[in-house]
C-alpha cells in the first residue's frame, strides 16, 4: 500500500466551466463577475468569429455593456499593454475577458492587473514593482487547448527593449473563471490538434517531474496524459468529434491545475527560448522537446516514468523499474509516429549555431528552480543537440 505524504500544499482558486457549445450562455456566468466587460483578443487570434459574436451577444444581454479590444496585432508589447490598460480604466471596466490563444491570454492577464494599479507594464513585468490593488476579475475563454496556460498564474510578455519573452508570475494572475468550449476550437486543423495535444503531454510530464509535485498534482497530470492518449487520434481523424476535442480541453485544464501548484520545467524553458529565437511557436517546440527531455531524465525519474507509462496503457507488469520507465518514452514515441510529428529541430529550419543562445535563455528562467536537480547550461545544450 503506497505511503501518503505527511502534507500536501495545494491552492487553485479559479472556477472552471467546461461544456460543449456554451458560448451563447457565457453571459450567465460573467454577469456574476462584472457588468462592464472588455474582451481582449489579438488580431491574429481572432478565430471563430461566429462564436465570438455569440459570446458578445450573451454578455450584452446580461450586463451593462461589452466592447471588443483588438488593437493588438500579433503579440502584445509593453506599450500595447499600457494602451489597453488605459482604455480599460477610461471605460471603467470591471471584468476582463480573454478570448483567443497564447498571445491574447498572456496580454489579458497583465491588462487585468494594470487596469487597477498605478503601474506601467515595464514597471510590473521588468521592474518588479509590487501589486497594490487586486486586479480586475479575469475570465479566460480559450479558442484551443493551451497546455494549461489558461489556468496558471504566470505569463510571458515581449520586452520592447530586446524582443525577448520575459516570464512574470504572481498569484494575482489567476483568472476568476475559465470557460472551455470545444465548439470554439472547431477552427483547429489536424496540425493544430497534433501540436497542442502533444504540448499538453509535455506540460503534464514537466509538472510530474517538478520537485513541488504531489499526489494531487500527479493525479491531475496523469489523467491529462490518459485523455490525450485516448482522444488525440479520434480528434484528428474526425474534426467534428466534439467529444474527443472536449477531452483535449479537459486535459489542458487538468494540466493547468497541476502546473499551477507544482511547476513547469525544462521542456517549457527550452520551448520558450526556442520560440523567442526561431520561427517555432511554443506548442511546436514543446512537441519536439518532449521525447528528448524524457530520455535525458529517464534514470533520475524512473519511478515517475512508471506512472506515465501506465497512463499511456503500456504494460509494466513483471519488468524492472527502468524497463517500465523506458516504456513511457516508447509510449510517447508511438503517438508521435502515428501522428507523423517531426521530432527534430532541424526539420523546422532551426540552425545549429542557434543552440547555445537557446540554452543561455532557457537557463535564465526562474521556474527551473523547480527541477529535481540543478541543470547547468552545458547539460541543457546536451538536450538541444540530441533534439537537433
Amino acid at each position: 500500500m503506497p505511503v501518503l505524504p505527511d502534507w500536501v500544499s495545494y491552492h487553485f482558486p479559479p472556477k472552471i466551466h467546461l461544456e460543449v457549445d456554451c458560448g451563447s450562455k457565457c453571459g450567465n456566468f460573467i454577469k456574476n463577475i462584472g457588468t462592464r466587460v472588455i474582451i481582449i483578443t489579438t488580431q491574429k487570434e481572432l478565430q471563430n468569429k461566429n462564436e465570438l459574436l455569440n459570446i458578445k451577444k450573451s454578455i450584452e444581454r446580461n450586463t451593462d455593456g461589452v466592447v471588443i479590444y483588438d488593437d493588438i496585432e500579433v503579440n502584445a508589447s509593453l506599450k500595447d499593454l499600457d494602451s489597453a490598460a488605459h482604455f480599460s480604466r477610461q471605460a471603467q471596466v470591471n471584468c476582463v475577458v480573454a478570448y483567443g490563444s497564447y498571445e491574447s491570454i498572456n496580454a489579458a492577464k497583465i491588462i487585468s492587473i494594470l487596469a487597477t494599479n498605478d503601474l506601467f507594464a515595464e514597471e510590473l513585468v521588468l521592474g518588479g514593482k509590487p501589486i497594490r490593488k487586486p486586479p480586475v476579475p479575469l475570465v479566460i475563454i480559450p479558442t484551443m487547448p493551451l497546455m494549461g496556460i489558461e489556468c496558471a498564474p504566470f505569463c510571458f510578455i515581449v520586452d520592447d527593449n530586446d524582443g525577448m519573452r520575459k516570464y512574470f508570475a504572481d498569484q494575482a494572475l489567476f483568472p476568476e473563471l475559465i470557460i472551455s468550449d470545444a465548439k470554439i476550437g472547431s477552427h483547429m486543423s489536424a496540425s493544430d490538434t497534433a501540436k497542442t495535444g502533444t504540448s499538453i503531454l509535455a506540460a503534464a510530464v514537466d509538472s510530474i517531474l517538478s520537485k513541488y509535485s504531489n499526489d494531487v498534482t500527479n493525479s491531475s497530470a496523469l489523467r491529462a496524459i490518459e485523455l490525450v492518449h485516448k482522444n488525440i487520434i479520434p480528434s484528428i481523424r474526425d474534426p467534428k468529434n466534439l467529444g474527443a476535442k472536449n477531452a483535449l480541453y479537459s486535459a489542458s485544464l487538468l494540466t493547468g491545475i497541476s502546473q499551477s501548484v507544482s511547476s513547469l520545467g525544462i521542456c517549457f524553458a527550452l520551448s520558450l527560448a526556442a520560440a523567442s529565437m526561431t520561427k517555432l511557436d511554443v506548442f511546436q517546440a514543446m512537441s519536439i522537446f518532449l521525447p528528448h527531455v524524457m530520455e535525458y531524465n529517464l534514470t533520475s525519474s524512473a519511478n515517475k516514468y512508471v506512472m506515465i507509462a501506465r497512463a499511456l496503457d503500456e504494460d509494466t507488469n513483471d519488468i524492472s523499474i527502468i524497463e517500465a520507465a523506458i516504456r513511457a518514452v516508447e509510449g510517447i514515441r508511438k503517438i508521435y509516429l502515428e501522428l507523423k510529428i517531426p521530432q527534430k529541430l532541424s526539420e523546422y529550419e532551426v540552425k545549429k549555431i542557434e543552440l547555445p543562445n537557446i540554452a543561455s535563455l532557457a537557463v535564465s528562467f526562474p521556474f527551473l528552480e523547480s527541477l529535481q536537480r540543478e541543470l547547468p547550461k552545458n547539460e541543457i545544450e546536451t538536450i538541444l543537440v540530441a533534439a537537433y
